[in-house]
């Protein structure tokens, strides 16, 4: 602004005291006109017009007037000028106004699709015992996108069972109890809801709520706490914001639901399985065996030693025979023993393509064996992995990413370390809680907590990162029993 405007006295000063009044010259004008209607604000723009104009008609007036014109005689003289100077202006702050929507508009849904694409990875690889987990994880993304600072989740009871437990996000923890005891009172009427609904709560103030329905049932209400400035275009961004939220949410938790009935399925198709083939050979063997056995001690004194001897080494075949079965259906139902594809071997196939597709040495270690280890402690760690050696090579910009993963029966931990450019916790920490930024932390530290473990950041500035993570075993199962 100070540059533009000295340019504009410059020109003024070699207009007046040079003659250029009086030629082409004053036409120079428009490029600090230009360039403030188009680049800078709107007041400074308009301020700079009406400063040259006025200074110009003033000099005409009081200095060129030989013929005794009125001011606004004076002023016409230049009026081609002036008018054009004006729609200009109006012309250039259009457009600019108009470039300023769009970008907002681009940076917004690039915002909104980064915000709902984080979304959907974490909940998707959520472990079955994140029901909680979810329903919090998606009001923390409701002020992510909304830009308000109060969301939540009511959950209706299901039919014959407890209602999941509520969440919210920005109210204290005294108020929750009465919010969602508020909510609870208008059950009925959040049934029959299909629409979004605007409703006041007495001593909760004004809220925008959104029914969340799967194909087969009713879930709960997805909304968020409205201010009392918001106006109609406001409140039609969050309606858009809520209905996408409404129905992502349907869709995540009945495919949470879905996959909990199908790993259920799987588990029961399995042990099914195991029994048959367990029927049809080990369990057929045995039976011979024991009833051999029971014949033999029926007639073994009025046996020959040399008949006695071949019952017995017959019968000791068949239990050698019985226990290779066994053996051999235990090897086929083992990956580990039968050399199929584990869990940690998917880990480092993981961070092999990462390391190749982003050219980064990525050193992984592992201490233990995590055959017994819960599948939802294998979803989460995959899950947390993925997304830190993902951070450190798309923002840290590291060159060297160390995993160091250790399985324990009543323990594990994880320590995940870069060398890439560091960044200041404190600030990442305070934008997490203004709903600006640290998703990806956030994701890491809601699975982690989820299976009652410890999440712990240490970063700095060109000093790279480290992660470490401690998770004790069991403790999820307890939480959920």
């Amino acid at each position: 602004m100070l540059v533009v405007g000295m340019e504009m006295a410059g020109i003024i000063l070699l207009t007046l005291f040079t003659g250029g009044y009086d030629s082409s010259f004053k036409l120079y004008v428009l490029n600090p006109v230009l360039i403030a209607a188009g680049s800078l604000s709107y007041y400074f723009g308009w301020s700079l017009l009406l400063s040259y104009i006025g200074i110009m008609v003033a000099f005409c007036y009081l200095f060129l007037n030989f013929s005794d014109q009125s001011f606004a005689a004076a002023a016409l003289e230049n009026g081609n000028l002036f008018l054009a100077l004006v729609l200009t202006v109006i012309v250039m702050q259009m457009v600019n106004r108009m470039k300023r929507q769009r970008e907002e508009a681009n940076a917004r849904t690039n915002e909104t699709m980064e915000h709902i694409k984080s979304l959907y990875h974490i909940v998707e690889t959520s472990s079955q015992h994140d029901f909680m987990n979810i329903g919090q994880v998606i009001t923390d993304y409701v002020v992510k996108l909304t830009k308000l600072d109060k969301a939540l989740f009511w959950f209706a009871k299901k039919s014959g069972e407890p209602a999941p437990q509520s969440r919210q996000t920005g109210w204290q923890q005294e108020e929750e109890r009465f919010l969602f005891s508020e909510l609870e009172k208008h059950e009925h009427e959040w049934r029959i809801q299909r629409e979004p609904v605007f409703k006041s709560l007495p001593g909760l103030g004004d809220f925008l709520l959104m029914p969340v329905r799967m194909s087969t049932r009713f879930v709960g209400m997805i909304g968020v706490k409205l201010e009392s400035a918001e106006g109609l275009e406001g409140r039609r961004w969050y309606i858009q914001q809520l209905m996408f939220l409404s129905e992502l949410s349907a869709i995540i938790l009945e495919r949470h639901e879905l996959g909990v009935i199908e790993n259920r399925l799987i588990i029961t198709n399995e042990q099914n399985r195991i029994a048959d083939e367990m029927h049809d050979s080990v369990s057929q063997s045995l039976f011979g065996i024991v009833y051999a056995t029971h014949s033999l001690k029926q007639t073994w004194r009025k046996m020959s030693d040399t008949q006695l001897e071949e019952q017995i080494e017959l019968i000791h075949d068949s239990a050698t025979k019985v226990a290779k079965e066994l053996r051999i259906t235990i090897y086929s139902l083992s990956s580990k023993k039968s050399g199929g594809s584990t869990w940690l071997g998917m880990v480092r196939s993981h961070l092999k393509s990462l390391s190749r597709l982003n050219d980064v040495e990525i050193e992984l270690k592992i201490t233990g064996d995590d055959f017994s280890l819960p599948y939802p402690y294998h979803k989460a760690l995959f899950r947390i992995i993925s997304e830190a050696t993902g951070n450190a090579i798309r923002h840290g910009a590291a060159r060297r990413v160390v995993v160091e993963l250790s399985l324990k029966p009543t323990w594990i931990r994880l320590s995940i370390s870069d060398d890439g450019v560091g960044f200041d916790t404190d600030l990442l920490w305070t934008e997490s809680e203004d709903n600006t930024g640290g998703l990806g932390m956030k994701n890491m530290q809601y699975l982690t907590q989820s299976l009652g473990g410890e999440f712990q950041l240490s970063s700095s500035e060109n000093a790279g990162t480290r992660i470490l993570i401690s998770i004790p075993v069991g403790v999820a199962e307890l939480k959920n029993a």
